[in-house]
């Protein structure tokens, strides 16, 4: 299952939204995936909540740029995690 929550650092309380669930889609033999559900989920997101002003942060997982130009085709802004062993050219620039 793939989930958003809506989270503010001042308060206890988080608000679920759109759970995507992460199984063989109709007419599919394989296995569906956590990006196919993250397209999904930030697809209905936006056709649901067309005016909420949101950030989206998310895992190195998401820190590939077909992803990142879906987030920024929706109109979110983001923070993405990087690691170093899957981004060395990212560092590598940013060190130089």
């Amino acid at each position: 299952m793939l989930c958003g929550v809506i989270a503010h650092p001042k308060r206890s309380h988080v608000i679920p939204l759109c759970p995507k669930p992460i199984l063989k889609q109709d007419g599919t033999t394989k296995n569906d995936c956590e990006r196919n559900a993250s397209k999904r989920f930030l697809t209905d997101l936006k056709r649901e909540h067309p005016h909420l002003k949101l950030v989206i942060l998310e895992d190195s997982l998401a820190s590939k740029a077909p992803h990142i130009r879906l987030i920024e085709e929706l109109r979110y802004k983001h923070i993405i995690g990087a690691k170093l062993g899957d981004h060395k050219w990212l560092f590598d620039w940013v060190a130089a």
